[in-house]
């Protein structure tokens, strides 16, 4: 989103970030302003597609089609539904949003906004996925409306019924005339207001709603433009996920870009589409987490690839769960063909509390890594060394602290901020860091410390988010090793499960594509290294001695590279690890489920 100098204000959120030149004052559009300015500017222009592949019921054959929503028809249908929220609601009261992955589900979170209120991204019932993060969700925000689709209707009344105290209102989103608009008013709106919760379990714990603001938004918005002013975007990520909504809708509406979107559905069943989408509309940004690329790796044939015309694409960003180095070459090497530049993925650093953006590299640069002694990492202390030693590991850049962000790396009490090239608890500041999660004034405050003290008695203010990520700077550069909470210490050693997880995944027999998790467990009075490992059909149909061939292989791996001997090591089916609603392995979860015994061995 550009700064404005033209508007009152009334209508702008006025905001500091500081730049390498000092402190800089902005004045910027709320989103909803943003995108009615270009309803009246350029109302014609695309705002969203959607590629969508039905199966067509005389063929039996799926068939692409697409629909696209300019920003003037945007625009209306957004006041329409905020013109009805406006008659049933209060000024602050929630909205959940239970739309699929389609054009309604943009209309439905933007017309949240354009009333006034706070939008709760989350997504519609599914018959394969359990409902109870959503009734735990829905059970913590107490919305006052659901919105939603004639199609997932039953299924969300059905979830709803099941509610102690369920939402008064329930609007379909795509039944509302657009003659409503014409009944909207632009509410007051205020920089500190929340404008949406965002729900994130992380790797542990339950759900909690980050309070992000309309200021919070906005320079969220600005800080991407900043790094790269995209026209194009192309994304399949889920809206509900932070990385899906502020990469697809916030920052591409707010700043007059076309998002085109592919369902992750859509992408499951074959991730040639995205691509093809890329190729296509002639994107020019997307995103996508780390293993995706794994999955266009392994299930893109070759002689697809040379289909795809990739010569737009200048960014990709890879984040919300840890970057591979070689995962990401190996992506980069089956597409050059297609045109995709070596340059082009970029990993990044970014977190639902910072509403996404921590760091990123250069535009151009691409990914970087170095290669660490893992002994000393493990020590605390990031000691480069030639590669090719097993006594080294990869880690992948994080890139440089975003436009107004400041990063601290905390000793383990939180006290006192290390230098480069020492390993701590990654903190982040900056405008565009939430004040808290919603109602949990007792984690927010532990969470968001509003002042960081530094040597020599210098207060830093805040709010200050403990990230509870471990990483390390080096050369100014973010570098991130895991979490905090998942450190495995074994005689006194720390161990990053990570490091270990990403050993297992790169025995043959296993894959990239095969999940793991790694965990100390106690037995006979001392912690003893675990490893769940996902297996794929044909190892799990294998002889069991073709498969204790492979323990054997992922034991010599593990005591070759870390210096420990598995306690356990079990290969599971495919899919059944504990997962987060955005696919990271919930190591807590499957430690809980190992000691119940409910993986078989």
């Amino acid at each position: 989103m550009d700064p404005d100098h033209g508007a009152s204000p009334q209508d702008v959120i006025e905001t500091a970030v500081t730049t390498p030149r000092g402190s800089e004052r902005l004045r910027l559009r709320y989103l909803p302003d943003s995108v009615g300015r270009f309803a009246r500017t350029s109302g014609s222009s695309p705002a969203v597609t959607f590629v969508e592949y039905g199966m067509r019921r005389d063929t039996g054959r799926r068939e692409k089609s697409s629909r696209t929503m300019s920003y003037a028809e945007l625009d209306e249908r957004a006041r329409a539904v905020a013109a009805v929220l406006q008659r049933r609601c209060e000024p602050g009261d929630r909205v959940a949003v239970l739309c699929p992955h389609e054009p309604a589900y943009v209309v439905a979170f933007l017309a949240c906004l354009y009333a006034g209120l706070v939008a709760v991204p989350l997504y519609a019932p599914e018959a394969l996925r359990s409902n109870e993060r959503l009734r735990s969700v829905m059970g913590d925000c107490e919305p006052r409306c659901v919105l939603t689709t004639s199609a997932v209707h039953p299924s969300v009344e059905r979830l709803l019924e099941g509610m102690e105290r369920p939402p008064e209102h329930l609007v379909r989103v795509d039944e509302v005339p657009v003659a409503d608009a014409a009944h909207w008013r632009r509410p007051d709106m205020r920089a500190e207001a929340v404008a949406y919760l965002q729900y994130t379990s992380g790797s542990t714990g339950t759900p909690s709603g980050v309070r992000v603001t309309h200021e919070n938004m906005t320079v969220t918005n600005h800080q991407i433009r900043a790094h790269w002013p995209s026209s194009v975007v192309a994304s399949w990520v889920p809206f509900f996920h932070d990385f899906g909504l502020v990469c697809a809708i916030t920052n591409p509406l707010g700043a007059g870009a076309h998002s085109v979107n592919l369902s992750p559905m859509a992408f499951v069943q074959d991730p040639y589409r995205w691509l093809r989408m890329i190729s296509d509309y002639r994107a020019d940004w997307s995103v996508a987490p780390s293993s995706s690329l794994a999955q266009c790796v392994r299930r893109v044939a070759v002689e697809r690839r040379g289909e795809l015309d990739l010569g737009s694409l200048r960014l990709l960003t890879i984040a919300a769960e840890p970057v591979y180095a070689e995962s990401t070459e190996a992506f980069i090497s089956a597409f050059a063909a297609g045109g995709l530049a070596p340059t082009t993925p970029a990993p990044c650093y970014g977190l639902a509390e910072a509403t996404l953006p921590v760091s990123a590299p250069p535009v151009g640069e691409g990914m970087t890594d170095r290669c660490f002694d893992r002994a000393d990492l493990a020590a605390g202390i990031a000691r480069e060394c030639p590669p090719g030693s097993p006594s080294t590991v990869r880690v992948v850049s994080c890139g440089v602290p975003s436009l107004g962000v400041s990063v601290r790396i905390r000793d383990e009490e939180g006290l006192t901020s290390l230098p480069e090239g020492r390993v701590g608890e990654i903190w982040v500041s900056g405008p565009n860091v939430a004040d808290g999660y919603w109602n949990q004034p007792e984690r927010s405050a532990e969470v968001f410390a509003k002042h960081l003290a530094e040597t020599g008695g210098e207060l830093l203010s805040g709010p200050w988010l403990r990230t509870g990520d471990l990483g390390f700077l080096f050369g100014g550069n973010l570098h991130v090793v895991g979490r905090a909470k998942d450190m495995i210490i074994i005689r006194g050693r720390n161990h990053y499960p990570d490091d270990i997880e990403a050993t297992v995944q790169a025995v043959r027999d296993v894959g990239s594509e095969g999940a793991a998790a790694a965990f100390s467990s106690e037995a006979e009075g001392e912690e003893r290294l675990v490893v769940l490992v996902e297996a794929g059909p044909a190892l799990m149909a294998a002889e069991q001695d073709d498969r204790e061939a492979v323990l054997r292989v992922l034991r010599q791996e593990i005591t070759r590279n870390h210096g420990l001997a598995a306690h356990d090591l079990v290969l599971v089916r495919r899919g059944s690890l504990p997962r987060t609603t955005s696919g990271k392995i919930r190591r807590g979860a499957c430690r809980e489920q190992y000691l119940r015994g409910e993986f078989d061995h």
